[in-house]
């Protein structure tokens, strides 16, 4: 009982993040402080994202420890539809904490623009789908 508490919790986290994220990406204006603020809201729905799939394993009594873990076990459950494109989003992840270069930002805040939004968006879909089960 106080998982699926936590599950949904999680699970309304992420949702206000990934509409924080996709108000940032509304703003009309392209500056440098707008494509870091992506960015920025990009790790944190990321973070809660697949953090809710791990409490999701959990229930179902599976243990994983990492993103890579939670998420190839979402794609098995029918939580995420495209197993390929959140390997990429874990890389693009790891690229935001590990190495820094405008270049590689601004990559990093196109394909958030292109693909991320999108993703974490279907990704939301799936799980409100499934909330009866957690």
């Amino acid at each position: 009982m106080a998982q699926d508490i936590e599950v949904k919790s999680l699970f309304r986290q992420f949702k206000e993040a990934h509409k924080r994220l996709k108000e940032a990406l509304n703003l009309k204006e392209e500056t440098d402080i707008k494509r870091d603020a992506v960015i920025k809201r990009f790790e944190f729905t990321y973070e809660l994202l697949w953090k809710t799939y791990k409490k999701i394993a959990r229930l179902q009594k599976l243990d994983y420890f990492n993103p890579k873990a939670c998420f190839q076990f979402a794609f098995k459950s029918g939580l995420i539809e495209d197993e390929q494109l959140f390997l990429e989003i874990i890389d693009a992840r790891n690229k935001t904490t590990h190495v820094y270069s405008e270049e590689e930002a601004k990559k990093i805040y196109e394909f958030i623009k292109e693909k991320v939004l999108a993703a974490f968006e279907k990704a939301a879909e799936l799980l409100d789908k499934s909330s009866d089960n957690f």
